[in-house]
């Protein structure tokens, strides 16, 4: 049978996508309660409750043509194309972009960044739009994070994937999901990794916790949803896809975020995270009060830091955090990425150690180890076409730092990104307002350690204590 894609009236009809997920009740029990012993691969599905074989996309596939691609899609050649620029006088183009490709979401969690602005905006930018933008945005990008809203429910998440692949040298593509249909992120999967041989693609699945405290914080619609569930089986039929089909460049990590509403299970999720779970890699991020969430009822940054004390889910990060690059590094725990070459692989870890680091520094007052390159090295683009350097900046209601929406100007990135109000902009990151305690990974941290020869040396040394366990 030929996979199909669904159709937006498919992705709308919301009754029949809760319909189609897992009781809460099944297999409720928690894992921690009983001793960790060592388990076949088998009997290890079993005890999660996974069962592969309900999803057609596991043992069946599309195939696709690859796309024939001579760019040069090495870091190295963005870093030395970005000093020619600076050299020149002109801001670089960016090489990390985080992407918003739709707003709507079939979930409401409290916590989310976007609270205030998910499924408000429905003027996505269509495929044709996107490739416009893709075909002016440089020859620096090297890694694109695609987020929500559930990026999913684009239903042209894989063309505009491939999209980038034709259209710039972009050689890392992470995927933020909530893996609401694991047979859908399965056809996306089989499609971008045969259609994009040379990329390394990461799926990014959210989880805050053991199953019952997880489905209760994840709000659905259906009280029958089983989250947890969902997120466990993609996690395991993306690992069973990269086995079965050769997907050598295909990893899946588990993402938390740490808030006030999980602290009390975050010790015990670590354990299982390493013991029972074990995705290529865990994500801890930290629930920020940020300008988008007007409803939440977390002070802000700068009122918690006139107390001179961490909040508790603040200090929990810390702690989680610390053991972690300790775990890590003496080979206690899975950290790594199937990527072209081992160390590539682990070097990307120390960098996952070394944004978590400076995310820990930010929320205890201690001075910064980079300063901010978004709007320089990173760019951020909005679900309706509006760039800017992040979205702190440009979705702020009260003060927007847009630089500019991509449809007034034809979809020319080099228009707005080289515009006076870009360079105004520009200036301002890391120092307004929006900037007091920000802790965006992927909009201030990566791009900023990438620019830091620094920080690059570190995350080389911390990859060869990791190659020595």
């Amino acid at each position: 049978m030929k996979p199909m894609l669904p159709t937006d009236s498919a992705l709308n009809q919301e009754e029949k996508i809760q319909s189609e997920g897992h009781s809460p009740t099944a297999n409720a029990t928690s894992l921690m309660t009983h001793p960790t012993t060592t388990l076949t691969a088998q009997d290890r599905l079993e005890k999660l409750g996974v069962d592969l074989s309900k999803y057609q996309f596991i043992d069946q596939r599309e195939n696709f043509k690859p796309i024939i691609s001579r760019k040069w899609r090495e870091l190295s050649a963005a870093v030395l194309q970005a000093i020619v620029q600076k050299t020149a006088g002109f801001a670089p183009d960016p090489w990390m972009l985080t992407h918003i490709v739709t707003t709507r979401c079939n979930y409401s969690c409290g916590f989310c960044s976007f609270a205030d602005t998910l499924n408000a905006k429905h003027n996505e930018l269509t495929l044709e739009e996107i490739e416009q933008v893709y075909a002016t945005i440089g020859r620096n990008l090297n890694v694109i994070v695609y987020s929500g809203g559930e990026t999913t429910l684009n239903r042209n998440l894989a063309p505009i994937i491939e999209a980038a692949y034709r259209l710039t040298p972009v050689k890392s593509v992470y995927i933020i999901s909530n893996a609401w249909k694991p047979d859908l992120l399965f056809q996306i999967t089989h499609r971008v990794m045969q259609r994009c041989p040379n990329l390394h693609l990461t799926w990014s699945l959210s989880i805050e916790g053991p199953k019952e405290h997880n489905n209760s914080i994840r709000h659905t619609h259906a009280e029958s949803w089983d989250a947890w569930q969902n997120t466990i089986d993609t996690m395991e039929g993306l690992k069973r896809l990269r086995e079965k089909y050769g997907y050598d460049q295909l990893d899946v990590q588990l993402c938390t975020v740490c808030t006030p509403d999980n602290i009390h299970v975050m010790d015990d999720w670590y354990a299982m995270i390493a013991k029972e779970l074990q995705p290529d890699k865990w994500n801890l991020n930290l629930m920020r009060r940020s300008v988008q969430m007007s409803n939440s009822d977390l002070a802000t940054f700068e009122d918690r830091r006139k107390q001179q004390a961490l909040e508790p889910f603040e200090q929990k990060y810390v702690e989680i955090t610390e053991a972690l690059r300790e775990d890590v590094i003496n080979g206690k725990i899975k950290f790594n990425y199937h990527t072209a070459t081992a160390l590539e692989g682990k070097v990307k870890a120390a960098l996952d150690l070394i944004s978590q680091e400076e995310n820990r520094r930010m929320v205890q007052q201690q001075p910064p180890t980079f300063g901010c390159k978004a709007g320089t090295h990173g760019a951020f683009i909005g679900s309706e076409g509006e760039l800017g350097g992040c979205e702190e900046f440009v979705m702020n209601p009260s003060d927007t730092k847009s630089f500019g929406n991509l449809r007034d100007v034809g979809y020319d990135f080099q228009k707005l990104w080289h515009s006076g109000t870009a360079q105004k902009y520009r200036e301002l990151a890391g120092k307004s307002d929006e900037c007091v305690g920000c802790t965006l990974e992927s909009q201030r941290n990566y791009p900023s350690v990438l620019a830091s020869p620094k920080n690059m040396g570190r995350a080389v040394k911390i990859a060869m204590k990791m190659d020595q366990q």
